[in-house]
This record gives structure tokens, sequence and C-alpha cells, in this order.
């Protein structure tokens, strides 16, 4: 995998134990890590008692974690695959915690495919610091957009602890930042209004320095005052521009305008 996937390996022994305890491993769990690499997050988690899963697309890093596991390699499973590519159904019933240092070129997609999986509990994801912003980003900012739509849409989620460049090895150019996040037992939209809901989101937010409802109205092929008695009705001001809408918002929205 290494560093044409973006991928700086985690050296800090604090940030490593910090990862372990904000997944909430603890002695006989299942652990799915993402991009264990050189094994430095693999060896804690076996060490607090683990049954650990690693994916790791790199066959010459996959054939060497065993040997770099230390005691508790008879508790680890090493699947040499893209995590992208993996069918998730194949790793057998959960709760699974998942924890990953993620290559900082696929982190999102990694993130979007582990949220639409039912298989976990916790997750602690180390990002690029502005995108671990992005996904913990509340309504109001501009961090705040589609990323944190999807995770506020299947999870709670927000940062466990900052990193800098020199917890790395080779030395990222950006900062890094834990991102915990806690799958929801259920979405916080129906599937009968996420079509509508995502349509919604990822129109207005497409014209972001736009008020939303007029946006809205011209895509929907509906009557402004139509659209401007839903933004009503959902609490929202006509006026607002989509990162001033809430995540509950834009759920009561979709309930209103699904056709």
């Amino acid at each position: 995998m290494g560093a044409k996937l973006g991928q700086h390996f985690l050296k800090d022994p604090e940030a490593l134990a910090g990862i372990v305890s904000a997944a909430g491993v603890s002695e006989g769990d299942a652990v799915l890590e993402i991009g264990p690499g050189k094994g430095a997050l693999t060896k804690p988690l076996l060490d607090a008692g683990a049954r650990v899963t690693a994916i790791e697309l790199d066959d010459a890093l996959a054939a060497a974690l065993p040997g770099r596991a230390g005691p508790g390699a008879s508790r680890l499973a090493v699947i040499n695959e893209d995590f992208l590519r993996l069918d998730l159904r194949a790793l057998g019933a959960g709760p699974w915690r998942v924890a990953g240092n993620l290559p900082y070129a696929v982190a999102s997609p990694i993130l979007q495919k582990l949220l639409l999986w039912d298989g976990w509990t916790t997750a602690a994801l180390m990002f690029q610091k502005e995108v671990a912003l992005r996904v913990v980003a509340p309504a109001g900012g501009a961090d705040y957009g589609l990323l944190a739509l999807s995770v506020r849409l299947r999870a709670d989620a927000d940062i466990a602890f900052e990193l800098g460049p020199g917890a790395f090895v080779p030395r990222p150019k950006v900062d890094s930042a834990v991102a915990v996040l806690r799958r929801l037992a259920r979405p916080r939209v129906p599937a009968e209004d996420e079509p509508t809901f995502w349509r919604l989101a990822k129109t207005a937010f497409t014209q972001r320095r736009k008020m939303a409802a007029g946006v809205l109205a011209k895509a929907l092929g509906r009557e402004r005052a139509d659209v401007e008695a839903a933004f009503a009705a959902a609490g929202v001001a006509a006026s607002a521009r989509p990162e001033e809408i809430p995540f509950e918002a834009w759920a009561a929205l979709a309930r209103s305008l699904r056709e």
C-alpha cells in the first residue's frame, strides 16, 4: 500500500494505545483492522485480548504481518485484499469493533463503505485532520456538508484526539485526527425517505452559496411557496443556505418533499 495511497505508518505508542481505547477494545472482542501496514496497531489490539481480522492490500505487508504480531498471533487473521472490494458479509457475525490508520487517499470511500455495513458497533479511525473535522462537523460552518450528513445518518461521531506529523513515518505534510463513530441501531432517516433526503442535500450543496429553498424549488419543479412552507415546518428560514440547515431539518424536508 505505502505512500502511493497516502499511507503514513503510525509510530507513536500513546496514539496507538489511544486508538485501542477509543475503539473500546477489550478481551475477546472481534476487531476489524483496516490497513494494518507494518502491524504497529495490530500488536496493541492483540495485546488487549482481541481477535483481530486485518485487511491489508499490500502483498508483502500482509505476508509479514503474522510474524510481527507477537504472542497474540494465534488470534490474528490476515486478509490480503482491497477493503473497498471486500464482501464484508463474508466476515461473519459480529458485532465488530473497527480500528485503522486509514490511507488518506481512500479514507472517505472506506468510511462510506463502513457506514453501509451493519456488522460493527464502534470504530476508531485515523484521518487527515481536515477530513476528520468534516466527518464530525455540525451545521453552520464550512466543514459541514455531505460527508457529515452521511455519518450523522447512521452514526454518532466525535474527535478523540489529534496528532502532528511527527507521529508518523514517513512524516505527512498535514495534521491527523482520530474520529470515533458509534453506529446507530437504525438510520436516522427511514428508508422510504432516504432517496429524497440525498436528492435534496446533494442538489443544495452543489450550490452551497445560494439559498437552498430556491435551488430545491427549481430542481424539484415545485412552487417556491410550497418549498418555503416545508422549510418553515422544518424550522428553517427560507433564506438558509445548505450549511445552515441541520441534519434533523434535512430529514424533515425529506418527509415533506418526498415524491
